[in-house]
């Protein structure tokens, strides 16, 4: 069987930390080949490439609304507004003029 290696795709997946430490270690051998230069420009690249994709994200999360704000906003199935409706619906039908607690 065989096998051409040349067509062979890997995957790895490395938290930012590992990528930084591979791309240091690269950094500080010396530069021999042609390949591990490659390696070097590629690492750097795939790093700046996550820290854009981070600085996107952050400032979309700064646009965003704050988490308090999002779920005390209008919204006509939540518990806050059910029992408002009810206690209105018991103030026109008792003789309360106060919603109920």
């Amino acid at each position: 069987m065989n096998i051409d290696f040349k067509n062979i795709s890997i995957t790895f997946k490395f938290t930012l930390e590992e990528l930084e430490n591979i791309i240091e270690v690269y950094t500080r051998q010396p530069h021999k080949s042609e390949l591990e230069d490659n390696i070097r420009h590629d690492l750097r690249n795939i790093r700046m490439k996550v820290e854009e994709k981070i600085n996107i994200q952050k400032e979309k999360a700064e646009k965003m609304p704050s988490e308090e704000i999002r779920l005390s906003s209008a919204n006509p199935t939540s518990v806050e507004h059910i029992k408002e409706r009810t206690n209105e619906w018991l103030c026109t039908k008792t003789k309360y003029s106060k919603p109920i607690s």
